[in-house]
């Protein structure tokens, strides 16, 4: 039989410890996104999120201080990933209505995944940490400003039919805002056709012309 390095070994222990840790972590996020979705911040204690783990109130102090480190995870998890959609690498010269189309499909299904944290950042903003809610505001005016410089593109270049770039960028950025009010992820519709749905939506609102209408104008303009 084969031996192991010493260190090959303590490496690999550490990469199990390690996962074994990430698992306890996400499963306590989980837990506490549902409790604080449907009680609120004010209505959740750490209590409740031990009596839902089925642990002792050591174990979830060794992965979080407290209820507000908890919280204030889930909001930033969720706002990074909804509000850098958006952003694309200055190398990356694709047309913009390219971009836009991925970006849209990101945002679209980073609102579908994290729908229930995704409200934390304008729900009791008055219970997080000032510079939380700094960063928050300043991934909002990157995502509007990065898909509003898109829009603009898109647009000159005959690719995409809106008229105010400020009213539609807000606009698609409200219709995946609002999604907690109505979506059911165990519905009829799956989380994979529901990101694609919605992403349809938004592009017909950034006014996505199709490939043989765009091809159409351009061969009358000629």
């Amino acid at each position: 039989m084969k031996n192991h390095p010493v260190g090959g070994a303590r490496q690999h222990r550490e990469a199990i410890m390690e996962d074994v840790h990430d698992q306890k972590r996400e499963r306590i996020l989980a837990v506490a996104e549902e409790l604080f979705f449907q009680r609120g911040y004010a209505g959740t204690t750490m209590s409740d999120i031990v009596e839902q783990l089925g642990v002792a109130k050591p174990y979830l102090y060794y992965y979080f201080s407290n209820k507000a480190e908890i919280y204030e995870t889930l909001t930033l998890r969720s706002s990074h990933a909804c509000l850098t959609a958006m952003h694309f690498d200055a190398s990356d010269t694709r047309p913009a209505v390219e971009k836009l189309r991925e970006g849209l499909q990101r945002f679209a299904t980073a609102n579908v995944l994290y729908f229930k944290s995704g409200t934390f950042a304008y729900r009791e903003s008055a219970t997080r940490h000032p510079e939380v809610d700094r960063e928050v505001r300043n991934l909002a005016r990157k995502f509007y400003k990065e898909l509003r410089s898109l829009l603009d593109e898109g647009r000159e270049n005959g690719d995409l039919d809106f008229e105010d770039t400020k009213l539609t960028a807000f606009a698609i950025g409200s219709i995946a805002g609002f999604l907690y009010t109505w979506y059911k992820p165990d519905g009829a519709i799956s989380p994979e056709d529901m990101a694609a749905q919605l992403t349809s939506i938004l592009l017909r609102i950034a006014g996505d012309r199709p490939r043989t209408t765009r091809a159409r104008g351009r061969s009358c303009s000629r």
